[in-house]
């Protein structure tokens, strides 16, 4: 049975936290949204804009008008900002995930663009390891299975095993796959969702580990 990887690359292999925070901070700003920093980095941590707006709606009045500037104007923000300085990156990760597509079909299931993530990619050495890249950042959370199972389809792989941050694997885990969360429960933590594995870092992944996940 053929297993392919699925991993979203933001915040696993590149950190990107804070310009994802300050773009989405600076776009409620201009529609009149004064909400802390640290509350908006909390709400987008690990998720698109669309999903943290979702998060932040208790303290918004924006109506379906305001929201599609913030998500347009969050996501200018930041490409502007990845224009001119790429994410910093974690060497250990970008190694592991290199020796892995050597044995299973790797794709990418990532809030940002996939124009922004093929640049990423270049910039590290990855992108010949990497079947297809499909992007969360402009879709609706209602698309995310959807999504999460058209990257495995690409893989012409019988089975996924995703990993990512928890709060996007509940879609993925909904799509079929079997799950490694990355990283702490979060404070939004998805009902009903438990992982089929927890790590601290991606670069702890290795063939034994997916081969156990059935």
């Amino acid at each position: 049975m053929r297993t392919a990887l699925v991993v979203e690359i933001e915040g696993l292999l590149f950190d990107t936290r804070k310009i994802r925070t300050d773009a989405l901070h600076e776009a409620l700003a201009q529609e009149g949204a004064t909400i802390a920093a640290d509350t908006v980095a909390s709400a987008h941590d690990g998720v698109p804009v669309a999903t943290a707006l979702e998060r932040l709606a208790p303290l918004l009045t924006l109506d379906a008008t305001g929201r599609e500037l913030v998500v347009h104007r969050a996501a200018e923000h930041a490409a502007r900002i990845f224009s001119v300085h790429a994410p910093s990156f974690d060497a250990t990760v970008r190694d592991v995930l290199e020796v892995l597509a050597a044995e299973f079909p790797l794709a990418v299931v990532t809030r940002a663009s996939a124009e922004q993530a093929q640049r990423w990619l270049e910039g590290v050495g990855l992108e010949a390891s990497v079947l297809t890249i499909r992007s969360l950042g402009a879709l609706d959370p209602s698309a995310y299975v959807a999504t999460w199972a058209d990257a495995l389809r690409r893989t012409h792989a019988s089975r996924g095993v995703a990993i990512a941050s928890p709060a996007l694997l509940r879609a993925a885990q909904r799509a079929g796959f079997r799950t490694v969360q990355v990283g702490p429960d979060p404070d939004f933590a998805e009902s009903g969702y438990h992982p089929d594995a927890r790590l601290e870092s991606l670069s702890l992944v290795d063939a034994a580990l997916l081969a156990s996940l059935h």
